[in-house]
């Protein structure tokens, strides 16, 4: 009994399992960034698309409709890549001599200067805000409805008292739509926390990528085998932890019903 409880305290204290408890903190963090990304393109691309200027309406629904049905994969993959050649094509436009170039070997970048080395960090904020453009295209139609919902009569008394354009915009329509947008941003931040297990796609040791090594078989050596495929484990405890987030992510947005609802119109609120 004393050595099985020695080996499991060993095992699950080792290097490997500290580094995957550590990288949690990126499945959230990707999360919480991404998501204030979705709210901030959802309520510019919602805003175009309320515009009276048929130029920046286009823009709006195009963006909302094009995003949306691209898979996510693809566009997880397609803009951190596509961002990172710009930013090296642009370095490499400004640094690179026709010497540099003509000695490079590779195919890409045009020259060793231009190399732009990602990290962590980097990719991370690359994750998120690529997070924030998908789901951002869902939460423009999202927060757009809920604009169109808000009681006409409230804009034209806003308009009566002699609010500019922009104040009626942002200090009566949007602050009135949240009530109406809430209940549909809650259902694109699930699939936003869903997709967060794509970050091993962009060379991220997220808790999907530490759970697939860990529950590998493992062999040592020195001490024989000391598990078999113990992947499923893994997965279940990832099971749980988005089951937890789920469930802790409809409390808050409960609660931010609640405070959104308040001197609203019953009828409104409901």
């Amino acid at each position: 009994m004393t050595d099985d409880i020695a080996f499991w305290l060993g095992y699950l204290t080792n290097g490997k399992h500290l580094a995957w408890y550590a990288s949690f903190q990126f499945t959230i963090f990707a999360a919480i960034v991404g998501g204030a990304f979705a709210v901030i393109f959802g309520l510019l691309g919602a805003t175009l698309k309320n515009s009276r200027l048929p130029p920046l309406r286009l823009i709006g629904t195009l963006y909302s409709s094009i995003v949306r049905g691209v898979p996510d994969v693809l566009f997880f993959l397609f803009f951190p890549l596509a961002f990172e050649q710009t930013v090296e094509w642009f370095v490499a436009t400004q640094i690179c001599s026709p010497e540099a170039i003509a000695a490079q070997t590779a195919a890409w970048p045009p020259c060793r200067e231009a190399n732009w080395l990602l990290g962590s960090f980097e990719y991370l904020m690359l994750a998120s805000v690529s997070l924030g453009l998908v789901y951002g295209a869902f939460a423009t139609n999202v927060i757009h409805g809920a604009m169109r919902s808000v009681p006409a009569g409230q804009l034209e008394a806003a308009r009566a008292y002699g609010m500019s354009a922009s104040q009626v915009l942002w200090r009566v329509h949007i602050r009135q739509m949240w009530v109406y947008a809430l209940p549909g941003l809650s259902n694109v931040w699930m699939l936003l926390v869903k997709a967060t297990s794509l970050l091993s796609l962009l060379q991220i040791a997220d808790i999907v990528l530490w759970a697939d090594r860990l529950g590998a078989p493992n062999f040592l050596p020195t001490v024989g085998m000391v598990h078999d495929d113990w992947r499923w484990r893994y997965y279940l405890v990832l099971f749980v932890f988005y089951i937890l987030v789920t469930w802790l992510s409809e409390r808050a947005f409960d609660a931010m019903m609640r405070r959104a609802g308040r001197g609203m119109l019953s009828e409104a609120a409901t």
